[in-house]
Parts: C-alpha cells; sequence; structure tokens
C-alpha cells in the first residue's frame, strides 16, 4: 500500500508548501493535493522528490522505513586532525597581532614573574610560539593534544628554534598530571568537540590555586558574516541561514556548540573562577596585491577556507546529503555548495587581483580559579 510521506519529509526540512512548490517548479495547491491524497504525483516527479529529500522513492511511498541515522561531525577526534598539520599552521598565521598578545600579556593578565603554561589541544604549540618570547626568563611550557602528528610537528619546530618546552599526546579529558599550572589556555579548541563545558572544567583542574585560565575562541556566527571579497556581493558571502540550522542540529544532536565562545565566560562562573573578564582579538586581516607577501597571504587564506579546488557534482552532491543530514533542506543546502563553488570560481578567475578582508572575532575569555 503506498502512503506518501511528502508532508512529513517537508515539514522535517523546514519548507512550506510554497517553498517545496518553487523548488519542483508546481503550485502549492499541487503539493497540497499530493499530501491529502486527493492526486498522486507525476511518476517523472518521483525521482525529483527523493532527490530534494535524499530518501529513496520507497522511502517516499512509505514502503521502507523513513529514518536516517544521524552521522556526527567528527572534528573532534584524532582521525580528523591527523592529515590537518598544513591547515592549522596557515591558520594559525592569520589570527593574531604580536603587539596586542604582548599588551595582554603585560597590561591584562599583570605576568611579571615566570609561570607554568599548560596549553591544552595545542596543536603544534603556536600559542607557546607566541607567548614565549614576551613571558618572563624561567616561564615553561606543556603543551598536550591528542594528534599524533601535531605533537612531533610541535616537537620539531621548537627543536628548531631553540626553544625549551614539553609535548604530550594524549586527550585532555583522559590527560592525568600531578604538577599544577600558573596558565592553562586553549586555543579554537572547544568549538570542535563535544561537551566543551566539560572540556573546560578539565583545564580548570589542572590550574593552580590563583591560576589563570584562558580560553580563546572564534564565534561562528562572527566568522561567517566577516568576510568580504572586494568584486563580489558582501550579502551573497555572509548568507547562513542554513548554517544556523547546522549549528542547532549540531548541538542538539551531539553537544558540539558553534556558539560556546559566547556562553564561556558564564561556564567559568558556573565553575568558581574569579575576576572573569573577556575581550575580543583586534586581528583584522586585509589582504591585496600591493602587499609584501601578497601570494603567500593570499594562499593560505585560500588553503585554510578549502577554496583550493571546485567539487565535482558527486563530491557536491556528498555535500549536500551531509548538510541535510545535519538540518538543511535541500535548498538551503545547495545554495551554500554554491556559494562555496563561487568563491573559489572566482578566485580561480582573478589571480593577482584578488583583495579579501576577513574577520574570525576571537573570544577571549579569562578567569582566576
Amino acid at each position: 500500500m503506498v502512503n506518501l510521506k511528502i508532508a512529513e519529509l517537508r515539514k522535517k526540512h523546514n519548507l512550506t508548501q510554497q517553498e517545496l512548490g518553487d523548488y519542483l517548479s508546481v503550485s502549492y495547491q499541487t503539493i497540497s493535493k499530493w499530501e491529502n491524497g486527493v492526486v498522486m504525483p507525476d511518476i517523472t516527479m518521483l525521482p525529483k522528490l527523493s532527490q530534494c529529500f535524499q530518501v529513496s522513492v520507497d522511502a517516499l511511498l512509505g514502503l521502507i522505513p523513513l529514518e536516517e541515522e544521524y552521522r556526527p561531525s567528527n572534528s573532534g577526534t584524532t582521525e580528523f586532525w591527523s592529515n590537518r598539520v598544513d591547515f592549522i599552521k596557515r591558520t594559525r598565521k592569520t589570527l593574531w597581532n604580536m603587539d596586542y598578545i604582548k599588551f595582554l600579556v603585560e597590561h591584562v593578565w599583570h605576568i611579571n614573574t615566570p609561570v607554568k603554561i599548560l596549553d591544552c589541544g595545542c596543536g603544534y604549540g603556536a600559542m607557546g610560539l607566541l607567548l614565549l618570547p614576551l613571558l618572563p626568563k624561567g616561564s615553561s611550557y606543556v603543551g598536550v593534544d591528542f594528534s599524533k602528528e601535531m605533537i612531533e610537528e610541535g616537537e620539531k619546530i621548537y627543536k628548531n628554534e631553540g626553544i625549551q618546552a614539553r609535548f604530550v599526546q594524549s586527550d585532555i579529558l583522559s590527560f592525568t598530571e600531578k604538577d599544577k599550572y600558573d596558565i592553562v589556555l586553549s586555543q579554537a579548541v572547544l568549538r570542535h568537540v563535544n561537551h566543551g563545558e566539560i572540556y573546560l572544567n578539565k583545564m580548570v583542574e589542572f590550574a593552580k590555586h590563583g591560576g589563570l585560565i584562558i580560553s580563546m575562541e572564534c564565534n561562528r556566527e562572527f566568522e561567517a558574516a566577516g568576510m568580504f571579497i572586494n568584486g563580489m556581493d558582501y550579502e551573497y558571502l555572509c548568507e547562513h541561514e542554513g548554517l544556523k540550522k547546522l549549528w542547532a542540529t549540531e548541538l542538539k544532536m551531539q553537544n558540539r556548540d558553534y556558539s560556546i565562545a559566547m556562553k564561556i565566560p558564564h561556564y567559568m562562573k558556573k565553575l568558581g573562577l574569579s575576576d572573569i573578564d573577556c575581550r575580543m582579538n583586534d586581528r583584522i586581516n586585509f589582504i591585496e596585491p600591493d602587499q609584501e607577501g601578497y601570494e603567500q597571504k593570499l594562499m593560505d587564506t585560500i588553503k585554510s577556507d578549502h577554496w583550493d579546488d571546485e567539487k565535482s557534482d558527486e563530491q557536491i552532491e556528498s555535500d549536500i546529503k551531509y548538510f541535510m543530514n545535519h538540518g538543511m533542506n535541500r535548498k538551503e543546502a545547495e545554495d551554500y555548495c554554491r556559494q562555496q563553488n563561487g568563491i573559489i570560481h572566482y578566485l580561480k578567475n582573478n589571480v593577482g587581483e584578488v583583495s579579501i578582508t576577513k574577520f574570525t572575532g576571537i573570544v577571549i575569555s579569562y578567569g582566576w580559579k
């Protein structure tokens, strides 16, 4: 027996009858008739409906169950980061102005005696490379990361720079340490892990009494609205309604929170920290052809945002399926993929002429134990 699932699927994907009709080039009245069983869709419509909702025709007709199991984001796993050393190195170049780091050390955190630092989810130790030259002589650095590749890269860089440091391969949640630290910090970690509040709680445990806990996280909403490519429409570049649904779905399904940057000071208060405060990093990247090192800066941006190659139709379809599994409807997923491919196409066709303004929006939250 045929039991059409059009209404159920349409509501699941947050589409109105008008929106679904527009997508299929039929009237909303036609959609209503299909849903109410007044008429059946033409057989030629079934593949289009199947593609729109990313289900089989059998599932659309009610012959097999509809539910597709949620596929969690794997950005909090070692597998995800094991081949992203180059990605981390490129992105970290664009996050900080050194004069602002110096300002934080000297005038905000008032660090004027040697300190022991624990960097949680350290990657290759980027924060240690920034902080150690500014800290009082005798300060020490320990970096912990679950990626073997990141740890090996950090050890190699620090050795080449002649900087003393200790690196440990471990997940912070299972890391054990007898020592307590003057400063416990993380950079761009909590937005990628599930249950970021639990991770922050673990960070607090490693701090000594009176120790400083620092969390530096990008707010995804700021980042999504913080880019302009000269020659492209700003509103088009910053469209992210579909991403909002993706963020909400991942928060609900796996407690991965893209807005955690705004919540961390409240979590710090809950964990008993004192003198909690927040700042925002002052770095905004402006890249234009007359700059020294323009090609390298542009390539770092292109690589870090995965704009180096247009995707095939097969790859786009795979991405659409993933985005729909994470809360987008078909149109939103298609629009997002089209936007990203449009950026890639523009960059490729304007080599040597591209200029970009890019704001990451790092919220710096800190408090004392």
